[in-house]
């Protein structure tokens, strides 16, 4: 697992990394230094994993559970897990607080805005 976790550091494949790290920790494997390093922010905040905040974003932009999944390559199913996750680590009640949230945490792209 450490191999691949390295692999994916360098050849910049976030998506694998994601799938590692997260094997990684739900199997109780150290991955060394660096390993918990998350970006600032909402993530840090909240424990979202990087897949979460990606979701968040697109939940920001308005995105259904299809949209989501067919931008992320996921089940409609799984972005629902995803979505109801961010909704309880967030304390939020539904998917409009959860938009609202990424729109004040400025994870949401600029809709209408050229």
């Amino acid at each position: 697992m450490r191999a691949a976790h390295e692999v994916a550091l360098e050849v910049g494949a976030p998506r694998f990394l994601e799938e590692v790290t997260d094997l990684a920790r739900r199997s109780g494997v150290s991955l060394g230094a660096g390993e918990t390093d998350r970006e600032p922010g909402a993530a840090g905040e909240f424990g979202l994993t990087d897949r979460e905040l990606e979701v968040l974003r697109l939940l920001g932009d308005g995105s259904t559970n299809r949209q989501i999944g067919a931008e992320l390559f996921i089940t409609p199913k799984t972005a629902s897990v995803h979505v109801s996750r961010i909704l309880m680590k967030l304390g939020v009640a539904n998917r409009a607080e959860a938009a609202a949230a990424a729109h004040r945490l400025g994870l949401a792209r600029k809709v209408g805005v050229d």
